[in-house]
């Protein structure tokens, strides 16, 4: 069957269908086109597998048929040190069982724990909230953790501005002249995780972490590189847009609001599943970090990289997924320390087809879709892998030599399996990228019974 006709298939069987919109996704280590930049065209739909697989009456493969389609695949040098598992969620058989327990630098698709952390322990429909409280002569710009807050409105993305809150500021405080303080108090410790290099920031792969901070802390709208104090450029751009509306800010300090002082201002983010969506599909790191601290704070009373890595290990073993070797020291997969087994994330995207965790549904949505959204948009386009677009749903995860993927893909017989392939120590990362796709394509192709 050609692709074309495979793709009609799906879409009359599909129990689901998503209308995907372009959000501008920021530069990160798997995403790097920088804010600003034109993105690819968002497909009208995209082809969603479906969710619901319990009980499936799809012919079910073989672990033999599985092993065939692969193996030789596998045996590439291109995957350097690997890691793989293919599992069948209806039956929750694996079918396919490389040292999936074998812990491996994941990346990015560590981002798919975070996700779960965050809708299990955080409320889903939460909002977070950036508010401006007053007192005197006095205003507090208080951070509430949402990373996408940005400086004016865009089309077509849902965020928070800080334009809105001068708005409200400049209807509600008569004073002429303000002190401004900020409260970035929310998240504590380093701003850079274990792991990091210092020129992270600069390069701009994902911002120091802080619980305040406008366009992801980026030195100027479009730009990729990040400032040094996110919470402190926040307040800065906030005076230069109160003076603008005729309100003099005097000083900026970095305080706490005074006591007695009311809230004048608020806005609020998208909902925490519309941000774990955002953050899998486009790969968001400075969204990841927030999310992974707003757990750890919540868990503990404290909101930090450690605070945050010791929570997500938390729900993770309340979920009852493999927890062996796995260690956790960021939520976005950047740091070399970060080790999970791809048996974990197996067992938690199978969690999510068969919908044993109704929380969990976002992080399925979340997904990239091949060949048409986020961080698989410009992947299984051309070649052997093409015919796989639209039939793989997967989180991406990249580093300098770590290529990793998993996710769901549809089969010809309609049935729906779970993968996850983690690569360390790749010789190239267009090669391993390759070969995963390949792989991933081969169990689309694979009646495999």
């Amino acid at each position: 069957m050609s692709a074309a006709a495979r793709g009609v298939a799906v879409v009359a069987s599909a129990l689901c269908a998503a209308l995907v919109v372009s959000i501008g996704p920021a530069a990160s280590v798997d995403n790097p086109v920088a804010p600003g930049s034109t993105p690819p065209a968002a497909p009208a739909v995209a082809v969603l597998v479906p969710t619901v697989i319990a009980g499936s009456t799809a012919v079910a493969p073989t672990a033999t048929g599985i092993q065939r389609a692969v193996t030789p695949l596998l045996k590439s040098s291109s995957l350097g040190q690997f890691s793989a598992v293919v599992v069948d969620p209806a039956t929750e058989d694996v079918l396919l069982d490389v040292r999936a327990g074998r812990p491996r630098i994941p990346a990015s698709t560590i981002k798919l724990l975070t996700a779960s952390a965050a809708l299990s322990v955080l409320d889903p429909s939460e909002r977070l909230a950036t508010v401006v409280l007053v007192k005197d002569a006095t205003i507090t710009l208080v951070g509430g953790g949402d990373s996408t807050l940005a400086r004016k409105e865009i089309p077509g993305v849902d965020a928070a501005s800080l334009e809105d809150l001068a708005d409200q500021v400049e209807a509600k405080v008569a004073a002429n002249a303000v002190e401004l303080w900020y409260d970035d108090s929310l998240f504590s410790g380093p701003t850079l995780a274990p792991g990091w290099p210092s020129s992270f920031p600069i390069d701009g792969v994902v911002a120091p972490v802080t619980s305040l901070m406008v366009d992801q802390g980026r030195v100027r709208p479009g730009a990729s590189s990040r400032v040094d104090d996110p919470a402190r450029q926040t307040a800065q751009v906030l005076a230069g847009m109160l003076k603008k509306r005729g309100l003099t800010v005097t000083s900026i300090f970095n305080r706490k609001p005074p006591d007695g002082s009311t809230e004048v201002a608020r806005v609020e983010s998208p909902t925490i599943r519309d941000l774990v969506e955002r953050m899998l599909t486009d790969s968001e790191n400075d969204l990841a970090e927030s999310l992974a601290h707003l757990v750890g704070g919540r868990l503990s009373g404290k909101a930090s990289f450690a605070t945050g890595a010791k929570a997500v290990e938390q729900a993770v073993e309340k979920l009852g997924l493999a927890t062996d070797g796995l260690s956790i020291v960021d939520g976005s997969g950047l740091s070399g320390r970060d080790k999970v087994p791809p048996i974990t994330l197996a067992g938690l995207l199978s969690s999510v087809a068969r919908q044993t965790d109704p929380a969990l549904w976002p992080i399925g949505s979340g997904l990239p879709v091949a060949g048409f959204t986020g961080t698989l948009s410009d992947r299984f386009t051309e070649g052997l892998s093409a015919d796989a677009a639209g039939y793989v749903r997967a989180k991406t995860g990249t580093l300098s030599t770590v290529v990793a993927l998993a996710g769901t893909v549809k089969d010809v017989d309609g049935r729906v399996l779970v993968f996850a392939v983690l690569a360390n120590d790749v010789p190239s990362l267009d090669a391993a990228r390759d070969t995963l796709d390949l792989f991933a394509s081969r169990l689309a192709k694979c009646g495999c019974s």
